[in-house]
């Protein structure tokens, strides 16, 4: 993907700091159809699904997530907007599986937190774990847009 230079100007005004509710406007921005799916945030004019992600440094992953995807879903792009005080500074683009391999989960974890997850203690409430994914291993995906 690559930012055109009208998505440039839209996305430079934002403000992505908060809790939540920036993908409608993140959306917008990028010319993409806002949709509230499992996996993504939004649409492209090609049908194409992405996944956001905004932090200012690293982002905080849910592998169970990860371990219910088939293979198509994990084709899904995602987009991470680093921000500093909610002025989007860098934009980098992955996709689900190459999101997989760099935090280092085989077939046989993802196996496994499927597994771990069907258990009642865990299934008969909600429950959630994170990891981390730093920003050092973010900086691994394509950077499609630096602040100048």
């Amino acid at each position: 993907m690559k930012i055109t230079k009208e998505q440039e100007e839209k996305l430079v005004c934002l403000d992505v700091s908060g809790q939540g509710g920036k993908d409608f406007e993140l959306a917008e921005a990028l010319g993409f159809s806002r949709k509230s799916a499992r996996f993504y945030d939004a649409i492209d004019s090609n049908g194409k699904k992405w996944e956001f992600k905004k932090q200012q440094r690293q982002q905080w992953i849910d592998p169970y997530k990860l371990s219910e995807m088939t293979k198509s879903e994990k084709k899904i792009g995602i987009l991470f907007f680093i921000h500093k005080n909610g002025q989007i500074t860098e934009i980098f683009e992955t996709n689900y599986q190459k999101l997989i391999k760099v935090m280092g989960y085989g077939a046989w974890d993802l196996y496994a937190i499927r597994k771990m997850y069907k258990r009642q203690c865990l299934s008969g409430r909600p429950t959630q774990i994170k990891a981390e994914l730093k920003y050092a291993e973010i900086l691994t995906f394509k950077r499609i847009w630096k602040k100048a």
